[in-house]
């Protein structure tokens, strides 16, 4: 599968910070909702729906220091990094890079051609 690049932060608009540590934020990519958290390490994404049923948002969760983001409904728990659920499911994760304009997202893309 090809991978898409979007850029979802432009340093000379938003600043070279534009997302504090430790904090996560829903945006919307293309109509695709993504759970995009900040961390020492740099940014990650993963889906942003809580596969828990409930429909929770995970970038209106809290994030701590280990880089673990907590569903704000159930309290289900998700690693940012790998979507890894702390409860044996897990969240869909994407590509993030940092590069020297900005940061940008991987959205791997479906091939239309069967061969």
């Amino acid at each position: 599968m090809a991978v898409k690049w979007y850029k979802i932060y432009d340093f000379e608009e938003d600043g070279y910070e534009p997302q504090q540590l430790y904090s996560v934020r829903t945006i919307d990519v293309k109509g695709k909702l993504l759970c995009l958290g900040r961390l020492p390490e740099g940014y990650v994404a993963v889906d942003d729906k809580c596969p828990h049923g409930a429909g929770g948002r995970l970038g209106m969760g809290k994030c701590d220091e280990h880089g673990i983001v907590t569903c704000p409904i159930h309290r289900y728990r998700y690693d940012l990094k790998t979507g890894k659920g702390l409860q044996s499911d897990y969240v869909n994760n994407y590509e993030v890079e940092t590069r020297y304009d900005g940061v940008y997202i991987g959205i791997k893309q479906k091939n239309w051609w069967p061969f």
